[in-house]
């Protein structure tokens, strides 16, 4: 999955929020369950892209770009965490 992917499946998720109160128990156990793999993708990314600043050689750009990429994730990240929050509440 890119990161425009994710990005979609983000806005998916959010997008079925909206109708919160329209989707079946097995709509919102899909969700939370894409909610959670993509929350373990971003946090899998991040680790990965901390492995490469930590063992590589890399100029200024190139570290500049890593963390821009790092920061990125951890902000999908987070959104979805918000996404998952949300659906366990409406469970609830």
């Amino acid at each position: 999955m890119g990161i425009r992917d994710f990005i979609r499946h983000l806005e998916d998720h959010r997008l079925r929020l909206e109708r919160a109160s329209e989707l079946t128990d097995a709509e919102r156990e899909e969700t939370l369950l894409e909610a959670e793999t993509m929350v373990g993708m971003a946090e899998a990314a991040v680790r990965e892209l901390e492995s490469v600043i930590r063992n590589r050689r890399l100029n200024l750009p190139e570290e500049h770009a890593v963390r821009f990429a790092q920061d990125l994730f951890l902000h999908l990240r987070d959104e979805e965490e918000r996404v998952k929050e949300r659906i366990r509440a409406l469970a609830s």
